[in-house]
């Protein structure tokens, strides 16, 4: 009598690469939005831009990235704005840091009133720091 032995099943997905974390960068200053770019990309990081709220917004309408950096003086729509008008249509937001030169107290109040996590004011965080604070937030959410 001949006996088959079970042959295991292939196991799945196992030839796929780990995907990155994503972070959108909304900044409108071309030399910042390059050198976080670059440091985002250098740390292994997939980085999604905007320069303006306008293409932020519909970015955010059809991407979800893991962590969203914001300078609240951006044009077309301000980064506050852009946030609050997501919010007020329901959208889902992953953590959306403030990384800005405006350190004025409303603009800190209105932030933590529409949760953002992190009011971070630029000339006082190193490109490190400011990766560190992202992917803090995003092993947060794993």
């Amino acid at each position: 009598m001949d006996t088959v032995s079970p042959v295991a099943p292939e196991p799945t997905n196992y030839h796929m690469a780990p995907t990155k974390p994503r972070v959108m960068i909304i900044e409108d200053d071309d030399t910042l939005l390059r050198m976080y770019t670059e440091k985002f990309t250098i740390e292994g990081f997939e980085v999604i831009s905007a320069k303006d709220g306008e293409t932020a917004y519909n970015t955010l309408k059809s991407e979800t990235p893991d962590c969203v950096l914001l300078d609240l003086h951006i044009p077309k729509i301000d980064g506050l704005s852009l946030i609050e008008k997501l919010k007020n249509e329901g959208a889902t937001l992953p953590p959306v840091l403030a990384l800005t030169n405006l350190a004025e107290l409303p603009q800190k109040q209105k932030a933590q009133e529409l949760g953002l996590k992190e009011y971070l004011v630029k000339a006082m965080y190193t490109p490190e720091q400011v990766v560190d604070t992202v992917r803090k937030y995003i092993n947060k959410a794993e």
